[in-house]
């Protein structure tokens, strides 16, 4: 590098102080400051999709055990029903579980429209209100990138930052260095106080390869890498632009499920007994996700032929000792999971170790057979504890010294951000907040 001094050194002193003026200009400004005697708060919240617990002790991840021996932790942050990525960070958003928030799956059908939703991304489908609006409505700004439906928002509630569409091919640091950028770019003279983002790795890795592969440590250490990235870059421009003798930091970590290993792929219309055509022609509406199955007959127009059909596909689903089958009305109420118009007439959900695969010829196959995932989630996490998530809990400038909370809720996480941005819960939503001391 001794090969640019000189370069340098030749410069004017005018020059030199151009270029003093042009950096700083470039420099974010302070927010103004806060109202005397009193902090703000400032909250990172970064969603780590499909980690399992036992992934932080597996290998060697200096930042995560600094974030448990600082901070607080938990290893037990239950999902709601199902255990799959679109459900669950809608209810850690909203606080509230499927029947009221109305994202069953990661792909659903409305029968009230006709219309499936493909991987949606955008707010209009979403029943309850998200800690992003919930946060912008009450003063505090928000910049959330990634999140299921968060895109695209529209009104004066919308977040101060958001996407425009989810895109796959980022790589996990980009999708941080956007929430950063955001951060950085803000000129703004109130702060933003909530920035959620979003990575995936751990997720594609656990379903690629399954939950017990060398592969995970892999991923996990790449996670380790990113976020204390992330943190450093953070807390650069939290000094520079927060009053830190007043205001604190919190970085949050979670994971919305964990996986498990898959020994069996499923086909969903042999399971039901739904013939091919009825299924192409959307006679009947046949949605999965993982494990889990809907089917809707609103289409049959005719109410007996409707309900002699619906008999069969109960019947011809429940001589399966793999798979547990439901009407909407006889679903376990603790899964808090009948909606009216987007859970099925019929639910079937396969037990460990399945999952529903298109590609299987026949009933069954194994998922090297099927070209099926390796891992998966959506179980039940009452019967399988391999669902569990990860919470993280980091403060600055003072730590908060280590704490392992034991279990804790997806549905606490709505409430626990309100708490730590000092603002209400949203209408409905749990109220029962995390408590981090």
């Amino acid at each position: 590098m001794n090969h640019y001094y000189p370069s340098i050194l030749r410069w004017s002193r005018g020059a030199l102080a151009a270029l003093l003026v042009l950096l700083t200009s470039c420099a974010p400004p302070k927010y103004d400051p806060p109202e005397p005697g009193e902090g703000r708060t400032v909250v990172l919240w970064i969603s780590i999709d499909g980690v399992r617990p036992d992934y932080l002790t597996r290998t060697d991840l200096p930042f995560f055990d600094m974030l448990a021996e600082a901070g607080a932790a938990s290893s037990g942050l239950a999902p709601v029903f199902p255990s799959l990525t679109f459900p669950n960070h809608v209810s850690q958003a909203t606080g509230v579980t499927v029947d009221k928030h109305g994202v069953p799956l990661n792909s659903f059908y409305d029968s009230e429209r006709d219309r499936e939703f493909f991987y949606p991304g955008f707010p209009d489908l979403l029943q309850a209100e998200p800690i992003w609006t919930t946060a912008q409505r009450q003063d505090r700004r928000v910049a959330v990138y990634d999140w299921v439906l968060s895109h695209r928002q529209e009104g004066d509630r919308a977040a101060s930052y958001f996407g425009d569409r989810f895109d796959a091919d980022l790589k996990d640091r980009e999708r941080l260095q956007i929430v950063l950028d955001a951060w950085r770019r803000d000129r703004d003279a109130q702060p933003l106080q909530l920035l959620m983002g979003y990575m995936m790795t751990p997720d594609v890795v656990g379903h690629e390869f399954g939950p017990d592969a060398p592969e995970i440590e892999d991923a996990m250490r790449k996670m380790n890498e990113h976020l204390s990235w992330f943190t450093r870059q953070a807390l650069r421009i939290f000094n520079r632009r927060m009053d830190p003798e007043h205001d604190e930091l919190y970085l949050i970590v979670t994971s919305d499920h964990g996986m498990s290993a898959v020994h069996t792929a499923v086909n969903p219309r042999d399971l039901t007994g739904i013939t091919q055509d009825e299924d192409r022609e959307d006679t009947i509406f046949l949605m999965t996700s993982g494990n889990i199955a809907h089917v809707f007959l609103n289409n049959i127009e005719d109410d007996t032929e409707r309900e002699a059909r619906k008999a069969q596909i109960l019947d011809s689903a429940k001589a399966h000792d793999f798979a547990d089958v439901y009407t909407r009305d006889t679903l376990p109420e603790r899964w808090g999971y009948a909606h009216p118009t987007r859970v099925g007439d019929i639910v079937v959900q396969l037990h460990t170790g399945y999952t529903f695969s298109r590609r299987v010829r026949g009933l069954t196959a194994t998922p090297e057979e099927a070209g099926a995932a390796l891992g998966m989630h959506g179980y039940d996490v009452e019967t399988n504890p391999d669902m569990n998530g990860i919470a993280l809990f980091w403060r600055y400038p003072d730590p908060l010294g280590g704490i392992e909370l034991g279990p804790t809720h997806s549905l606490q996480m709505h409430a626990t951000i309100a708490k730590l941005l000092d603002i209400e819960p949203a209408e409905g939503a749990r109220t029962d907040a995390i408590e981090l001391e």
